[in-house]
């Protein structure tokens, strides 16, 4: 780990301040980043309880052969609600979070409805990353107070009790 990242990982982002947090390794599941740039975060509510559950935007996307299945596939903005004490927070949104957020130019993905992700609450893990060192290094010499907000990868991980984990969203790599 470089010194650049241990510093931004030493930081909260603005977005994960309102969970407690565990450093945690990166979960092995397919569009998850990894390597040594990207942190892993367990969150967990302040009121002690480890297990969130996600309500996320969805999108209906046709897929398979000639577009016959449509399926609904999770997009921001994604929140994080503790089934113990009932407190709802925004946890990631394109439009706002990020290097993409920060910048102005960040998307909302179209959505058609929103829903919980899944039944039960579980394990919620954040892999985040800075990539662009350089740049990074120039908002730290130009004394930017929060280069940690300004992530240029986000992917939120939900693993059920007694379930494999899954990638619930992934914002790709500026």
């Amino acid at each position: 780990m470089s010194d650049l990242i241990a510093l931004l990982g030493a930081r909260i982002p603005a977005n994960l301040a309102p969970f407690m947090l565990a450093n945690v390794t990166t979960p092995v599941v397919r569009g998850v980043p990894h390597g040594p740039d990207v942190l892993a975060r367990r969150l967990g509510c302040p009121c002690g309880s480890w297990e969130l559950k996600l309500r996320t935007a969805r999108r209906r996307e046709r897929r398979g052969l000639f577009g016959r299945k449509t399926v609904a596939a999770p997009v921001g903005p994604v929140h994080a609600a503790c089934p113990v004490c009932g407190r709802e927070v925004l946890l990631f949104d394109p439009a706002q979070h990020g290097w993409h957020g920060r910048q102005g130019d960040g998307v909302r993905p179209r959505a058609d409805d929103e829903a919980w992700f899944g039944n039960a609450a579980g394990e919620v893990v954040v892999a985040y990353a800075y990539r662009a060192e350089d740049a990074y290094r120039a908002m730290l010499a130009d004394g930017c107070p929060d280069p940690q907000d300004w992530f240029d990868c986000f992917a939120i991980v939900f693993r059920a009790p007694g379930m494999q984990p899954v990638l619930v969203l992934a914002e790709a790599c500026a």
